[in-house]
């Protein structure tokens, strides 16, 4: 059963965080383009993106994850390198929203949107995906 969960777990946060990176360059791709056709098709890819892979798999992760931390909730609740996984993890759900609005709202014509912003989304979704990765692996060395 944990070895399930684990697989579940990481298999949903690759493509949540892929689901996540490929909107934000397609969005940054998307403010450049001056053709209102291309400028549609990107929009649409960038709903796919987050729809189809970031949204299942950040379910998928949160679900997996849950469970996994249900099978011993005593060692984990009390594991520090965890709380501070969540912590990254919780500002992850939160950058999701924001792309998820962003998206959506320049896709919309209601906010205009430079590159250079749609660029910090994808740094931001980078950062966010190894801090996770290192509090995880590093922390269960040397924080237990």
């Amino acid at each position: 059963m944990i070895p399930a969960l684990l697989v579940g777990h990481v298999l949903g946060l690759v493509f949540w965080v892929s689901g996540l990176l490929v909107t934000s360059m397609a969005l940054t791709r998307h403010t450049q383009e001056g053709s209102a056709e291309a400028r549609q098709a990107l929009a649409r890819l960038e709903r796919i993106f987050l729809r189809g892979l970031a949204d299942p798999g950040a379910l998928l992760t949160v679900l997996a994850g849950a469970a996994l931390i249900m099978t011993n909730s005593h060692y984990y609740l009390h594991a520090p390198w965890l709380h501070i996984k969540l912590t990254f993890v919780l500002l992850l759900i939160g950058l999701h929203g924001m792309v998820a609005m962003r998206t959506k709202a320049f896709a919309t014509g209601r906010v205009a949107m430079q590159r250079s912003e749609a660029r910090m989304l994808v740094i931001a979704t980078l950062s966010l995906f190894l801090s996770i990765l290192i509090a995880t692996l590093v922390g269960q060395v040397y924080l237990t």
